[in-house]
């Protein structure tokens, strides 16, 4: 047996942003469980740097999704993954992807690391019928249980808004408006109008509406943005650092299901998310402190009362 000091352990977690973020919790589970062992993760690009600042890694890969028409790529992550020594996998994906990396490193190719994966396949699927399904936290605490791991407390995230995030000059007690990507027309989104008269709203009551998103949604934003001459909008000029930062120092935040949703509710600001019942993940809702799910089978029909009342300020 290896020795604690001298254990190595792997972490695959690839998946999409909001699966990432609710994973945080069994990351900081298996830190803990695993306190002097080298702990490595294996991801993919977009999340490596939050990752190696988090504290819960010692190492990590970014490499963890290549392409499979990479056929080199492939073949170094197959080659990385035998010829590392490891004492325990931790398979936090449960995918097709990853379940064909285990049978790639089994004992035939002398890996005789312990592999910890969410049961799937039909039998697995037969017990579960008919019952509700569990978030995606839950399966993960869950999977960790059956390794061992029976500890799953909340995680600490003051990480996240402690050390890398901007200020931008705001005074605290603004309104974060994350709209995400709006299909106007569809009924999956509360559309550009909606949050138009909200920003109104929230800069008539007294306070900032901040807008926020990615590159691709700046035109949508700029009309959101325009709406009230308070708003500020920093779309396209935010860290995942810089949000969580702003998260921690707004009074509340609103907007459509995506990933970044998830990582403001986590670190604990209270969060109006709106879904419907097509477009949410089920079992994948935010986890935050105070996160309400407004639904609505038709979005483009939900009112800006109904979204305005469900704000509330801290």
């Amino acid at each position: 047996m290896t020795s604690a000091e001298g254990r190595r352990i792997l972490v695959i977690k690839l998946g999409d942003f909001a699966e990432f973020v609710l994973a945080f919790g069994a990351f900081s589970a298996i830190r803990r469980h695993h306190a002097d062992a080298h702990v490595i993760l294996l991801t993919t690009a977009p999340f490596a740097e939050l990752a190696r600042k988090s504290g819960w890694f010692d190492e990590v890969w970014d490499d963890g999704a290549p392409r499979w028409s990479r056929i080199g790529k492939v073949a170094r992550l197959i080659r990385r993954l035998r010829r590392t020594r490891l004492d325990r996998v931790y398979d936090l994906d449960n995918s097709v992807r990853t379940a064909r990396y285990g049978l790639w490193v089994r004992d035939f190719w002398g890996n005789k690391a312990e592999w910890s994966r969410r049961e799937s396949g039909l039998l697995a699927r037969m017990r579960r019928s008919g019952k509700a399904r569990e978030h995606y936290v839950e399966q993960l605490a869950g999977q960790l249980a059956d390794a061992g791991i029976t500890e799953f407390p909340l995680p600490d995230l003051s990480w996240l808004t402690r050390q890398f995030g901007g200020r931008y000059g705001l005074q605290d007690g603004f309104v974060l408006i994350a709209p995400g990507p709006i299909e106007e027309g569809s009924s999956d989104y509360w559309p550009v109008a909606g949050f138009v008269e909200l920003a109104r709203r929230v800069a008539i009551e007294g306070r900032r509406p901040v807008v926020i998103g990615l590159k691709s949604e700046a035109k949508t934003n700029q009309v959101i943005a325009a709406a009230s001459p308070e708003a500020t909008d920093l779309t396209a000029k935010t860290t995942l650092f810089d949000v969580a930062a702003l998260a921690k120092r707004a009074s509340v935040a609103v907007g459509n299901h995506s990933g970044i949703m998830h990582l403001i509710a986590a670190v604990g600001c209270p969060s109006v998310v709106l879904t419907s019942p097509a477009a949410e993940v089920h079992g994948h809702a935010p986890r935050g402190r105070y996160v309400v799910m407004v639904r609505n089978e038709n979005l483009a029909e939900l009112s800006v009362t109904e979204v305005a009342a469900s704000l509330r300020l801290r």
